[in-house]
């Protein structure tokens, strides 16, 4: 075998000798670039040798004797700079001049040029003297081509010239990337070349103009800078591609691009050390990669030992999917289940060994779709996907822990998109029985389950143990390489067991059907290994196939184990699971011993393995005589533990979640301090909201936090905001922004609309919410009402919450931010026999008519409808009954609170109550619970709100109406409301402040605009008293009304934007300048445009407002003129001249402003700046060719042509004046 470019050095010399098990022969080049070798086979080694190493890494030629002949093995690396081509293939034709000619020749190698373009390439020769050259070598020594001698013009381009559709498909791949890189390297090898040819004839050309002064060598000039003009352009292109850069609208958005720079720099994923199995440190490349990839073959190596009788004992009480889910499950994967897959997998994730991206599968998938398909039947049919889908790409990612553990970093699997869109195309099959097969206590990739519910079950244990006296342990138990030490076989037959379909389980084990991996170690790749067992983690099936494989153990447990049994608890709990996470629930030294027993038996079964000594176990309770003994040396904790990132258990404990949390999040705001005075309020919103905040919301969705702690973080978000001056007020900024505001994070609403999400989840979640029967045993402590459901149906601020952990109290307080009412009447039985007969409830019969009833309900435990019904009939006419129940002498007044009760039924709820009376209907507790809602009036809008439907967006903003109520009702929607001649009923147009192609300070002006929020003269003459107050233009005082509306010297512009409104068939008027204009879709792009000149006109405004001699409409025009030039060279730039540049989807924008937002254009000064660097003097640019620099703040000099026909206006003044761009507004 002849390879090259084989990157060998003396130092990994013996890697090559280890890896193959032949003889080797190497020339070495760098670690980095060429390097040649012959490598010959174990089975057919050579009698001797004799080695000539003519241009090292670059020409080696190797004379092998075997036993019946002689070979002269020539290996050859040609460079790919032509000159030195040349020389190697004369130094090659040399060294052929001198061989026997009895021996037999064999050359090959890389030539780096070809001998027939026609052939061999999909363009022309770029260096025609090598292809001479190599044609001359070849003729004189009479080589011959061996394939093209054997195939000539045959080609393999149709399916039935390959073996299989596997192996087509395979090629297929292999042949797109090549063609992608040859011609990516082809484009690079011309452009380089043509800028060095350029470049050298611009040298000659300026030396003749310095000398001559030649208006045609000036001309000639002027051409070929323009053409290296555009050759930079093309680079520049490509260096927006890779570096995944869409638009400058991503600096300051809520992009990919934008998140990746908050992300730690290239997170260090390299290995510098790894302690070997005998302790021995390694620091040395080679023995680094050879401990890992020896570690991790070891790992998917598989233990498995058939046990039948074990997999009986752990799967034999699993549940079963029913034959009609299983009929559909069988079926045929289709074209559609392959395209909503696809669709379902996000993009911008590094690709398999193939290196073809989801967004390539997406963009030719009507081309590929059809195919693929038929690559996958006959792949799932021969049990065999095809090879580059069989192997995977396993990088390392750090984990806590000792680096030089190999075992303290995890292994992902970095998988080709087609093998991902099968493997999500089963996923979304298999999803739909997750929920019927794997039990309500393991939580991990089961639909409509959340990890929260987890922690919420745990929390609640732990509070209600430890208020009830009870003694109780959580042991938590530690698996190692959960997810690796999955064996395929018990994983197959646990599926199985599970009665999932035959032909289901069929086409999941041709995903795992001869796979293997390659580790990818500090930037190089191992040889590929057989991977024997473990559940590939990248993979959309990965977490249900092991949510099903740990299945077994859970369900074994939950029988062995007596687990807890807390008051008022309809549910015996056991245990509590999110993956391999599990907590198991203890109270004996036999539900220990048990537990020990169950996971020792699964480990022989199944191959896991669970530490003992990396596991934890909390003791709650006193444990009088005495805690039980735990196995594996594990020691019992009090006080808490964490689980699932957060601190549950004593109060003490619980309140370790808010340790450091302001310095984490003051770190992490001056983290980005430094760019906020470039930052737009929409990206120093987005930091706050994404960056800051969000990682607040896990804990905050479960633990109560520090009673100031809301408060303190709210006000360095704020002033984090503002960087400054404090211009509006708090509740403004929280508001949504297509409602005033900014949407910026209100913390304490934020955790309200967690707390009413937990009662919507309590009261409308799914039936089998794991929770439930606990939290309905702590509220059934509420002021000794023993209600739980029925609670959220009275007014929260009667009744007395202080014996409820902190957590509900929130909860309640929450709630009762909104008045709460019935939308719809109910038709459930169950529901109206839950309807309480006090506080507020809707069946209540006020005391004021009836003194005492309602303290009569409470002490006698009537307090529900059925409590009555049981007592007076479901007539409710045995008034005796009910007012001995009560302990009222007086029959007359429990006859009236019955007949007043009765009045507030509805004459098909009393129906039901004699059905149920008399047996005919019983109460369903699945039944949903009751239509509830809530108005909520602002600003002009009353918006009613279903629980069932209400949402969390829309939840979150009602809190922040609600909790800034105050505040927010004595203020109006914009301060311009009592001067504009507009109605009360029109309303400004925030959501079009900010829309492209108005850039994002540009909209920050607009919106402080309507908000009053400027610094005219007036407002800065209260703070400095010697500060001017009037207008500098006309003399009147200069109020934010005066500015941009009543100052006589907007006239001019006023009429200029008039007219141009005319032309497109629009009114103009002040109100749509100040308040903005909707429009719809029909008639986007004119209302884009004419936004987009309101904007700048305001912004012209501003910019003139400070200096008497500056005239607004020459300013507004070289601004229009300016962002007009900058987005045509950007999208010349990136070829989107004929795509829509502010179309409504989000790829399609291209936000283009100067400041914080970076427009990557390459006109004149790239140009220059090229030259400069290759050492050649350029000349400053001629002050008639009108070029003006704009410099910008983050970015180098953007230049802005204005074209000579506008030298009427005044373009030095006003370029000057744009220069800033947006301004300090």
């Amino acid at each position: 075998m002849f390879v090259q470019e084989t990157h060998s050095d003396s130092s990994n010399e013996v890697d090559w000798t280890r890896e193959w098990p032949g003889q080797v022969v190497l020339s070495h080049g760098s670690s980095t670039s060429a390097g040649v070798g012959i490598l010959f086979s174990q089975s057919c080694p050579p009698v001797s040798l004799t080695v000539s190493e003519i241009v090292p890494g670059r020409l080696l030629v190797v004379r092998a004797m075997f036993s019946n002949s002689t070979l002269v093995l020539v290996n050859i690396y040609a460079p790919t700079i032509g000159a030195e081509r040349l020389l190697l293939l004369n130094k090659v034709n040399a060294v052929l001049m001198d061989f026997n000619s009895e021996d037999f020749l064999v050359l090959g190698g890389d030539f780096n040029c070809t001998e027939n373009a026609n052939l061999d390439r999909n363009h022309m020769e770029p260096h025609s003297p090598s292809k001479q050259l190599l044609s001359r070598v070849l003729k004189t020594h009479e080589l011959v081509d061996v394939w093209k001698s054997l195939h000539g013009q045959d080609r393999q381009t149709r399916q039935s010239d390959f073996e299989n559709l596997r192996q087509w498909w395979d090629c297929g791949k292999v042949e797109i990337k090549q063609f992608c890189l040859q011609y990516t390297l082809n484009i690079t090898r011309d452009i380089t070349r043509s800028m060095k040819d350029i470049g050298k004839d611009i040298v000659e050309l300026q030396n003749m103009v310095e000398s001559t002064g030649s208006k045609r060598h000036i001309e000639v000039l002027k051409s070929k800078k323009a053409t290296l003009d555009n050759l930079l352009g093309t680079r520049a292109q490509g260096a927006l591609v890779r570096s995944r850069f869409q638009s400058v609208t991503d600096m300051d958005a809520p992009s990919r691009f934008f998140f990746s720079l908050e992300k730690r720099n290239g997170q260090n994923k390299s290995i510098h050390s790894l302690r070997s199995a005998a302790g021995v440190i390694l620091e040395e490349p080679g023995d680094i990669r050879r401990r890992a990839v020896e570690f991790y073959r070891d790992l998917f190596q598989s233990e498995y030992t058939e046990d039948e009788e074990g997999i009986d004992f752990f799967c034999g009480a699993l549940p079963q999917v029913s034959e009609e889910t299983n009929d559909v499950l069988d079926m045929d994967i289709s074209l559609q289940e392959l395209s909503t897959a696809l669709q379902g997998i996000k993009g911008g994730r590094a690709p398999g060994l193939d290196g073809l991206t989801v967004e390539f599968y997406k963009t030719f998938w009507c081309d590929l779709g059809a195919d693929f398909l038929s690559v996958v039947h006959e792949s799932l049919a021969g049990n065999l996907l095809p090879l580059s889908c069989r192997r995977a790409v396993l990088t390392l990612l750090p984990k806590k822990g000792d680096l030089q553990d190999i075992r303290n970093w995890c292994p992902v699997s970095l998988l080709c998109t087609d093998y991902k869109i099968l493997s999500k195309t089963l996923a979304n099959r298999l999803r739909e029985v997750m929920d019927q097969i794997v039990h309500q206590d393991q939580t991990y990739c089961v639909p409509g389950r959340l990890i929260t519910d987890n922690i919420i079950l745990i929390r609640d244990i732990l509070d209600l143990s430890g208020s009830s006296g009870i003694d109780l342990g959580l042991i938590s138990l530690d698996q190692n390489k959960a997810f690796d030490r999955v064996e395929h076989p018990f994983l197959w037959k646990t599926l199985e067991k599970f009665g999932l379909s035959s032909g289901l389980i069929a086409m999941i084990r041709v995903l795992y059907q001869g796979i293997e991996s390659a580790l990818k170690i500090n930037d190089g790749l191992s040889a590929p290994f057989k991977v024997g067992r473990g559940i590939r983690q990248g993979c959309s099936l990965s977490g249900m196939l092991y949510a099903l494989s740990i299945e077994p153990l859970l369900c074994k447990i939950r029988s062995s184990v007596d687990g807890l049994f807390l008051p008022d608890c309809t549910l015996r709990l056991v245990l509590s699971a999110y993956a391999d996470d599990v907590v198991v629930l203890v109270r004996t030294q036999h539900d220990i011993q048990m537990l020990e027993k169950t996971v020792k038996r699964f480990n022989e079964v199944s191959s896991a393995k669970v530490n003992w000594n990396k596991s934890e176990a909390l003791a709650v309770g006193s444990w009088k005589n005495g805690r039980p003994r735990l196995p594996g040396g594990l020691i019992w904790k009090t006080g808490g533990f964490k689980y699932l990132g957060v601190h549950l258990g004593s109060e003490e404990h619980v309140r370790k979640n808010w340790d450091g949390v302001v310095e984490k999040v003051e770190g992490r705001l001056q983290k980005w301090g430094w760019l906020v005075p470039q930052m737009s309020y929409r990206g120093r919103t987005l930091i706050v909201n994404n960056l800051v905040a969000s990682g607040l919301w896990h804990r905050l969705a479960c633990v109560e936090p520090p009673p100031d702690l809301l408060k303190l973080l709210q006000s360095k978000i704020v002033d984090f905001f503002w960087d400054r001056l404090h211009w509006l007020p708090q509740c403004v900024l929280h508001l949504p922004k297509d409602q005033g505001g900014q949407g910026l994070v209100h913390l304490s609403s934020r955790v309200a609309a967690f707390r009413i999400q937990f009662a919507q989840r309590f009261l409308c979640g799914p039936a089998d919410l794991v929770w439930r029967p606990v939290a309905s045993a702590i509220l059934k402590r509420t002021d000794d009402l023993n209600l739980d459901t029925a609670l959220f149906l009275m007014d929260y601020s009667v009744f007395n919450t202080t014996a409820l952990p902190a957590f509900y109290q929130s909860v309640f307080r929450s709630w009762g931010l909104f008045q709460w009412r019935r939308l719809e009447p109910s038709a459930s039985l169950h529901w109206l026999l839950v309807e309480p007969l006090i506080h507020k409830a809707r069946l209540e019969v006020q005391d004021s008519g009836i003194p005492g009833i309602t303290h009569a309900l409470r002490v006698s435990g009537m307090t529900t409808l059925r409590h009555l019904v049981d007592v007076a009939g479901s007539d409710l006419r045995d008034v005796q009954a009910v007012a001995s129940a009560l302990g009222f002498r007086s029959t007359c007044v429990v006859g009236k609170f019955l007949e007043l009760l009765l009045k507030k039924l509805t004459a098909d709820e009393c129906e039901m109550l004699q059905d149920y009376y008399g047996g005919a209907e019983s109460p369903d507790e699945g039944d949903p619970f009751p239509e509830l809602g809530f108005s909520l009036a602002f600003r002009g809008s009353d918006n009613v709100y279903d629980l069932h439907t209400l949402t969390g967006k829309t939840m979150y903003n009602s809190c922040v109406k609600v909790l800034n109520r105050k505040q927010l009702s004595d203020r109006v929607d914009t301060v311009w409301r009592r001067r504009l001649p507009a109605s009360t009923a029109t309303q400004p147009v925030w959501r079009v402040l900010y829309k492209p192609p108005l850039n994002k300070r540009t909209g920050d002006l607009q919106w402080r605009i309507l908000h009053g929020a400027i610094a005219v003269n007036s407002f800065t003459g209260k703070i400095n008293p010697r500060g001017p107050r009037n207008c500098v233009h006309c003399g009147e005082t200069e109020t934010v009304f005066h500015c941009f509306m009543d100052c006589t010297r907007l006239a001019e512009l006023f009429n200029l934007l008039s007219g141009v409104f005319n032309a497109f068939n629009e009114l103009w008027s002040v109100d749509r300048l100040i308040l903005g204009a909707g429009y719809s879709g029909t008639n986007a792009e004119k209302w884009q445009l004419l936004n987009f000149l309101s904007g700048q006109a305001k912004l012209a405004i501003y910019k003139t407002r400070q200096v008497k001699d500056h005239v607004v409409v020459p300013v507004f025009c070289a601004l229009v003129r300016a962002r007009v030039w900058v987005d045509f060279k950007f999208c010349k730039l990136t070829r989107s001249m004929d795509t829509p540049t502010y179309g409504h989807g989000r790829a399609q924008t291209a936000n283009l402003g100067f400041r914080g937002q970076p427009p990557y254009h390459l006109h004149q000064w790239q140009t220059d700046r090229w030259l400069q660097q290759q050492g050649v003097p350029v000349p400053p640019l001629n002050q008639e060719s009108n070029h003006y620099n704009f410099q910008t703040d983050l970015t180098p000099v953007a230049v802005v042509t204005v074209p000579t026909r506008l030298a009427n206006l005044d373009t030095n003044k006003s370029v000057k004046l744009a220069e800033e761009e947006d301004g300090q507004a």
